[in-house]
């Protein structure tokens, strides 16, 4: 009831807060009230270091977050109105975060906690395309290639392109059905896999709430999976995202949403980047009632998080949530490169790293090929996520540093080129749902590699 009562407030909020006209809030509140904070709390990034050694500047981005937060609010623009709490309002909220949850059912469950920088204990591995394009045919073998490992622990659906070969078009009949026929496609790849209590997200193909909503339920989305929405870039919401909200709430499923800040946009560089994603991390758990909160921060050119300036903003950020709150968080891998690259395994190598040693509780992914090419994506590269990962775990961040700098070195001048590589039956067998030699070789070599520069890989 607490959640519900809750939601009563934020929509009560959402209904009386101040007019504000949509430009207005994006250069005044947003922009400006990020660019007061970053000068006041005094943030400057090391421009030579990825992952961020200094815990002082951490706490004061976590401080300017909660200032800028509570100044700025959420937009809500069916409204146009302002969704305002104040900084103790805030505070009270993050209180009463969980600092873990069980998700998924039976023997398939796995318990999701909370972590602190440098932590020893291993994030969870959302092995997934998470929501990337794919054609129907290919649905159950791509989705079964990331299930079936036994180093993945949930997962997230594709994105269908059509539904029984009719293009999907928002708010229409072809919306509900894409919906339950990706629920009824992912029943079938769980079991396929073996693992059919295994918790998952999805419905990511319905932008408005008509599909998601539908599907929701115990023949769908179950309770015990993870119900998601994504605020709009910067710190904005509607009626479809609270819909999908309030149907989660009286569903009594769990809450994991996300937010990804656009770098170099109302938030300006490094700096301001890193306080907009914290504030964004915040907003999701205390105005909307999120178990978990995540992102995958966007470069607005090539559309991945996996470069320098990214992945600084991004470590910067999650230390500051992970030092001074119990929030469980959450980071996509968002590579350039594709199937069959050495590309995509350095980006995750950088990117899979640099967020163990910050703090997440789980890590998404990989969303290979930007997550936009059809069917660019495969379970391997969630395998060797899932490695990394557990030889992550515990490291200091000075030797992570090292680490990081030497795979960004390895795909730092290929993000502008786009090496997309190849789709899945190109890298998969279909009969067997087996990685290909080729790519397994080039899994293996890469991870000699890694070994190499310290990364004790099994």
């Amino acid at each position: 009831m607490k959640n519900t009562s809750h939601l009563l407030d934020l929509i009560r909020r959402s209904l009386a807060g101040p007019l504000v006209d949509e430009e207005d809030f994006n250069l005044k509140r947003v922009s400006q009230g990020v660019y007061r904070v970053v000068r006041e709390y005094e943030i400057r990034a090391n421009p030579a270091a990825i992952v961020n050694q200094d815990d002082e500047l951490a706490d004061r981005v976590w401080q300017a977050a909660l200032d800028f937060l509570a100044a700025c609010g959420v937009y809500c623009q069916d409204t146009r109105r302002v969704i305002l709490y104040s900084r103790e309002e805030i505070e009270a909220r993050l209180r009463e975060a969980p600092s873990q949850v069980w998700l998924g059912e039976g023997t398939d469950a796995c318990l999701e906690v909370a972590r602190k920088v440098e932590d020893a204990r291993v994030p969870l591995n959302m092995g997934s395309p998470i929501g990337s394009p794919v054609a129907e045919e290919l649905f159950v073998p791509l989705m079964q290639s990331y299930i079936q490992e036994p180093g993945v622990d949930v997962t997230c659906a594709a994105s269908l392109m059509t539904v029984f070969g009719q293009e999907v078009r928002t708010g229409s009949p072809l919306e509900v059905l894409a919906a339950w026929h990706e629920a009824d496609l992912m029943r079938l790849a769980l079991h396929k896999a073996g693992r059919p209590g295994m918790a998952w997200t999805g419905l990511t193909m319905s932008m408005s709430d008509v599909g998601q909503l539908s599907a929701a339920g115990p023949a769908g989305l179950r309770p015990g999976d993870m119900h998601t929405f994504g605020l709009i870039s910067e710190l904005k919401t509607n009626f479809a995202i609270l819909n999908k909200l309030a149907h989660a709430i009286r569903l009594g499923g769990i809450i994991d949403p996300y937010a990804n800040p656009i770098y170099g946009g109302l938030g300006g560089g490094v700096e301001g980047q890193a306080v907009l994603i914290a504030a964004a991390m915040i907003a999701l758990s205390a105005f909307f009632m999120a178990a978990m909160v995540g992102s995958s921060p966007t470069h607005p050119f090539n559309f991945n998080d996996t470069g320098p300036e990214v992945m600084r903003a991004a470590s910067l950020a999650f230390q500051a949530l992970a030092r001074n709150s119990h929030l469980m968080t959450n980071l996509t891998v968002t590579p350039v490169g594709g199937p069959g690259t050495r590309t995509l395994l350095y980006e995750c190598l950088a990117f899979t790293v640099m967020s163990t040693v910050s703090g997440i509780s789980r890590i998404l992914g990989p969303r290979s090929a930007t997550g936009s090419i059809p069917g660019h994506f495969s379970g391997l590269e969630a395998r060797f996520n899932g490695e990394v990962l557990q030889a992550a775990a515990g490291m200091e961040r000075g030797q992570a540093e090292q680490i990081v700098q030497r795979a960004l070195s390895k795909y730092a001048d290929q993000l502008d080129k786009k090496p997309y590589g190849m789709p899945f039956q190109e890298v998969y067998d279909l009969d067997t749902v087996q990685p290909k030699a080729g790519w397994l070789a080039l899994v293996e070599d890469v991870k000699k590699e890694a070994i190499g520069w310290g990364l004790p890989l099994a």
